[in-house]
C-alpha cells in the first residue's frame, strides 16, 4: 500500500522550494521533545510577508480531514506572521502541550507567502503592500509521548506495529534492469501500516532493508 500524503507529503522524502522555501514537507517531533524549529528562506530579491497557521488533522494521508485539538494550547507556534527581506532566513518554533498519552498526533502547517512591492501613488508616501501570494501546505507529526516502537518483517513485507511512525530504507541491486543497476527506496510507515519495495531487488544477497526508530537506525535485513 503507497501512502500519499497531501501534495502527495508522504510518498517520498522532499523539499519544498518556491519563493519561500519553507524545507522539508514532512517534520517530526520524538517523544522526547516538547518543541522544534523549522527554518525558512526567503529566497527571493525582494521582500515576503509570512503568515503561518495550524490546524490538527486526523491522518497524514489523502484521506485525512481537519479534527478539532484537545485543549487550546495543544500546539503554539512562535512567531505566527513576520516580514522577510529579500535573501532572508528566519526560524519558526512549535511547542507541543497536549495529551501524554501513547497517539500519534498530526497537523497540518499551512504557511502564507505574500510578495511585497512599493506602492508609489501621485503625491503620497511610498509603502509596502503585499501583491501575490501562495500557500504552501506541510505536515508536522508529533510522536506518541508514550512511545512503543515496534515493527514485523515476513515475506518481504514490513509492518509497523507500534504506535510511531517510521522511516524505512531499503537499497541494494535493482529488482528491473530498466531502472539501472543500484536502487534505493524510502518511504514512512504509519502504526499499523505495511508495505514492500518496489525497485530494489529484496531476494538478493546484497540488498539491505533498515529502518530509523526517532535517531536509532535499526538493521531489519
Amino acid at each position: 500500500m503507497i501512502m500519499r500524503f497531501f501534495l502527495p507529503l508522504w510518498l517520498t522524502f522532499a523539499s519544498f522550494a518556491q519563493a519561500l522555501d519553507v524545507g522539508d514537507i514532512s517534520t517530526f517531533m520524538h517523544s522526547d521533545a516538547d518543541s522544534i524549529s523549522k527554518t525558512i528562506r526567503n529566497s527571493t530579491d525582494t521582500g515576503r510577508l509570512m503568515t503561518v497557521r495550524v490546524t490538527r488533522i486526523s491522518s497524514p494521508l489523502e484521506s485525512g480531514v481537519e479534527i478539532p485539538f484537545s485543549q487550546p494550547d495543544e500546539l503554539l507556534l512562535t512567531p505566527a506572521r513576520l516580514l522577510m527581506p529579500a535573501q532572508s532566513t528566519e526560524n519558526i518554533r512549535f511547542f507541543y502541550h497536549g495529551p501524554k498519552d501513547a497517539t500519534e498526533r498530526y497537523y497540518r502547517i499551512h504557511w502564507f507567502d505574500q510578495a511585497l512591492a512599493n506602492a508609489d501613488g501621485a503625491g503620497k508616501t511610498r509603502q509596502a503592500v503585499a501583491t501575490s501570494s501562495a500557500r504552501i501546505g506541510t505536515v508536522l507529526v508529533v510522536a506518541p509521548r508514550a512511545v512503543n516502537y515496534r515493527w514485523q518483517w515476513e515475506n518481504n513485507h514490513l509492518k509497523n506495529t507500534g504506535n510511531a511512525t517510521l522511516r524505512i530504507l531499503a537499497y541494494g541491486p535493482c529488482r528491473d534492469a530498466k531502472d539501472g543497476v543500484n536502487c534505493k527506496e524510502n518511504y514512512f510507515l504509519m502504526p499499523g501500516k505495511t508495505r514492500t519495495f518496489n525497485t530494489v531487488n529484496l531476494a538478493d544477497k546484497q540488498t539491505r532493508v533498515a529502518l530509523w526508530q526517532a535517531d536509532r537506525f535499526v538493521p531489519v535485513k
